[in-house]
């Protein structure tokens, strides 16, 4: 190995290990307590050494949502796989909830901060995996459209952000412990129960 490809080796090793503090920062304390100086101290390198490989905090956070995509991704597979698009979508609704009530940290950052979007926003990026996420849904959606006639929503983009918008409520209250307030532990039961109530409304007619 010559001395160019050693040292773009050791740079990205680097960059790994920044990434790597910053993320058991995040999950140990939450994103309110990491810093360009907690993770130099964690990573024992200087403040100076971090913003050599980011800009700010909020590049940071914005590499560590894109981590979280790709584990949230994983944890879909099986959704993914479903033959049926109907069925298809009731899965990964099931398992966006899921991922979004084991993985709080991670949920926030992704779907609840702005610091990671400030950076796409600044730097005139794309939100990655989160609209790939956003675009399989909606092309599953158009599958299932296709294969049913009337529906009571049939463009595939609102049919997808409606449902978005269902499975993230779902999460943000189940995290402020409001589904609680609805009826005490007992959340699983009315997560499955909005669930059920969200496809009969959406797709009528699927047996």
């Amino acid at each position: 190995m010559g001395i160019t490809e050693r040292k773009e080796r050791e740079k990205q090793e680097l960059k790994e290990l920044i990434l790597l503090k910053a993320k058991e920062i995040l999950m140990r304390e939450g994103q309110e307590k990491m810093s360009i100086r907690r993770i130099a101290q964690e990573a024992e390198y200087s403040p100076a050494t971090i913003y050599l490989y980011f800009q700010d905090k909020d590049e940071i956070l914005h590499e560590l949502m894109e981590m979280g995509f790709g584990l949230m991704n994983k944890h879909m597979d099986a959704a993914f796989a479903e033959e049926n698009p109907v069925m298809r979508i009731r899965k990964i609704g099931e398992a966006y909830v899921d991922f979004g009530l084991k993985h709080k940290d991670w949920y926030d950052l992704m779907f609840v901060s702005q610091q990671p979007m400030n950076h796409i926003e600044r730097c005139k990026e794309q939100w990655g995996h989160g609209l790939g996420l956003f675009e399989y849904l909606s092309a599953t959606c158009a599958e299932a459209v296709a294969g049913h006639g009337d529906m009571p929503i049939s463009e595939p983009r609102i049919m997808a952000l409606t449902l978005w918008a269902h499975v993230h409520g779902l999460v943000m209250l189940a995290h402020a412990q409001r589904l609680d307030v609805v009826e005490k532990e007992q959340t699983q039961r009315l997560i499955a129960g909005a669930m059920d109530g969200m496809m009969h409304m959406m797709f009528p007619y699927h047996n």
